[in-house]
């Protein structure tokens, strides 16, 4: 990967050059309170764009995988059906995205254009994406108290899978990386200049110092966690304590860079039209898993707790789709009021685990 120095007064600039180049940009703003967001950029809020703050709540996959979204209109004319697929094909480039959120965008690649059968509203979308990743260099703004993508191996630096990496040294100036051959075009533009070795060690610094930034008890044990969940170890009582917590809201789901879930529903917009559309769904609600004869075999919502972080643990999935569906991101444990975030059921599954094995009895 080929790297470039940038003065910190023309960071922005990059905007400017995605924005001259045609691509509708995204970037990262503060809001009132904590709240952070990302929206789009315009002439007038373009100097308010942020490079260090809280990671906003929700994740900017919904600018690949559309919250709500059309997929195709059917309309009767005089007895004759005709069906019209909606494509949408922007020309997106996301400013500012962290490397957890990188690596969730990453994962529904690989859910959705990785196998047999690939989505083509999603690979529309895709194929149009420029993704600018921002390193979490700064303890103060960047890293929370939730944050556990060490532990997921996500961050605070992705490694791959993004078109530039921008890395604040922290002293007035950034390391930029370019990751695809899109991102190495920019490279032409003069705000960008060579490094020199004094660059790369400043960067092994940086990285060193962010990474002992992170709070151990969101990071531990998240190995053993993956092993119980795909031997099948996890005990009843702890999925059933793990669903007596939580209020069935679907936040988690919601806020999740990596999940996946979706219903598709048929609405009437007009007396001979209707509209296909698919909306995010979410395994905590009770009407995920109910079937068409009103039969839920995941009626009990410790159930649905039970698949849901199988669904993000398990091997079997892991090896299926070639990465994690959880990218230490911290968003679900920040939401969730009953405290069931990913890394307290990482923490319930290993207390289990080690009372279980206190309690063996030994082999003689």
């Amino acid at each position: 990967m080929k790297a470039r120095i940038v003065h910190r007064d023309d960071v922005l600039k990059i905007v400017d050059l995605l924005r001259r180049q045609g691509y509708e940009v995204v970037a990262p703003f503060f809001g009132r309170g904590r709240d952070t967001r990302f929206d789009n950029v315009t002439d007038e809020n373009r100097d308010q764009i942020q490079i260090h703050l809280p990671n906003p709540y929700h994740p900017p996959k919904r600018f690949v995988m559309l919250q709500i979204e059309r997929l195709l209109r059917i309309e009767r004319n005089d007895g004759l059906i005709q069906i019209e697929p909606t494509y949408r094909e922007p020309k997106r480039a996301i400013f500012g995205i962290r490397s957890c959120d990188i690596a969730g965008i990453w994962h529904l690649d690989r859910f959705f254009l990785g196998r047999e059968f690939r989505d083509i509203y999603y690979e529309k979308r895709r194929k149009n994406l420029f993704l600018v990743n921002v390193v979490c260099s700064d303890p103060e703004r960047d890293i929370g108290s939730e944050c556990f993508c060490v532990c997921a191996d996500t961050g605070p630096a992705a490694r791959d899978h993004f078109d530039l990496q921008l890395m604040d040294l922290h002293d007035g100036e950034f390391m930029v990386v370019a990751g695809s051959p899109a991102g190495e075009a920019m490279f032409a533009d003069p705000i960008f200049r060579k490094g020199a070795d004094a660059h790369v060690a400043k960067r092994r610094a940086v990285l060193e110092t962010a990474r002992k930034s992170f709070k151990p008890s969101t990071t531990s044990w998240f190995s053993a966690a993956i092993r119980y969940v795909s031997a099948g170890k996890v005990a009843e009582k702890t999925w059933e304590e793990i669903g007596n917590r939580c209020l069935e809201c679907g936040g988690c789901t919601y806020v999740c860079p990596a999940c996946t879930c979706f219903t598709v529903s048929d609405r009437s917009v007009g007396p001979n039209e209707v509209e296909r559309v698919r909306m995010w769904d979410a395994c905590a609600l009770g009407g995920f898993t109910r079937m068409a004869g009103g039969h839920n075999p995941r009626k009990a919502v410790h159930d649905r707790r039970n698949r849901r972080f199988f669904r993000k643990l398990s091997h079997y999935f892991i090896q299926r789709e070639l990465s994690m569906a959880c990218v230490g991101c911290g968003r679900c444990a920040a939401v969730c009021h009953g405290d069931v975030g990913m890394p307290s059921v990482v923490e319930m599954i290993r207390r289990e685990a080690a009372e279980m094995e206190t309690h063996e009895p030994a082999q003689r």
